[in-house]
């Protein structure tokens, strides 16, 4: 897409009649990325303070069009969550899976997944300003642990309150899984799900050194498939999978070493490094860079693993 200068992307987004319309507008397909774009990116975001993204996400996707236009004529960064979100949501609608060997995946946004199968459509700490336009069209809901950057209470709401439709976590009062549906999941224990054509295996592992077992990790089976997202797990010592992994999705700065993860528990077939760029997160602390995320891959790769570092809205699979 040919690029706008600050005040065209602006009237874009007025032009627009819906949110929606506003991303579909700016959706683009995934180009190869070079230096210099990931610089540019880079900088964008490096513009965006924690407390200006936090009131943008806290508008929720109710947020006028006037509103928006103003936030991305000050922040290009949320123009492109926005196009990221629009992206994901287009591509959902439109893809038909018949392979269960061959989910879809998308990269929302973070962490946040979006996963379409043969017979199902769930997402895994989708955290976004619209992630509650998804509750109606989603079987089920992952989310790893109680951090505000990995779901959003709206969409909690809609998806549990709502929808009355299973998200499986650790912290939820009912651990957001309706005994009388398919039975309750604690914090002690793991559990296997079956929704569908899809099996989850859960697990428990520490975020850091006092919050311990805080954190869920999924091995999601679809057919002969598996991906296996740990959240903000620091350290592979708790991390454990049945089968091999086409897919790992991971946190590279939460104390865990990605090299030893690989060789030592995991062994995926694709290393996915995310959660670099949370803008909930102040600049050079618990906010890391696309040269970070880089480096990690450089390493992978020199340790004889497959690597790659998303951008927000590209398809994984």
């Amino acid at each position: 897409m040919k690029d706008m200068n600050r005040r065209e992307f602006s009237k874009g987004f007025v032009a627009a009649a819906s949110a929606a319309a506003l991303g579909r507008a700016l959706a683009q397909k995934h180009e190869p990325t070079g230096d210099a774009e990931l610089d540019r990116r880079q900088s964008e975001i490096d513009a965006l303070a924690p407390d200006d993204f936090k009131r943008y996400l806290g508008a929720g996707a109710g947020l006028s069009a006037e509103r928006l236009a103003s936030y991305v004529e000050k922040f290009p960064a949320l123009g492109r969550l926005e196009a990221a979100f629009a992206n994901v949501m287009r591509e959902v609608k439109e893809t038909v899976v018949t392979d269960i060997d061959h989910p879809a995946i998308w990269y929302v946004y973070n962490m946040g997944l979006v996963i379409k199968t043969p017979k199902s459509l769930f997402s895994i700490d989708l955290n976004h300003r619209r992630a509650e336009e998804f509750a109606p069209m989603l079987d089920f809901a992952l989310i790893t642990h109680n951090h505000s950057d990995h779901y959003t209470e709206r969409f909690k709401v809609a998806m549990d309150r709502e929808q009355h439709k299973p998200v499986v976590n650790n912290f939820f009062d009912n651990y957001g899984v309706r005994d009388r549906r398919i039975g309750g999941y604690t914090r002690a224990s793991s559990k296997t799900f079956h929704f569908g054509d899809v099996t989850i295996i859960t697990g428990l592992c520490d975020h850091n050194d006092y919050l311990i077992d805080y954190t869920t990790p999924f091995e999601v089976q679809i057919g002969s498939f598996t991906l296996f997202h740990s959240g903000d797990c620091c350290s592979h010592a708790k991390l454990h999978v049945s089968r091999r992994p086409d897919m790992w999705v991971f946190h590279p700065y939460c104390g865990m070493d990605p090299v030893a993860g690989c060789r030592e528990a995991i062994k995926p077939k694709l290393a996915v490094i995310a959660h670099l760029q949370e803008l909930g997160h102040a600049k050079n602390r618990y906010r890391w860079t696309y040269r970070d995320g880089l480096n990690i891959k450089t390493r992978l790769e020199e340790a004889g693993f497959v690597a790659r570092m998303p951008l927000w809205g590209e398809r994984l699979a």
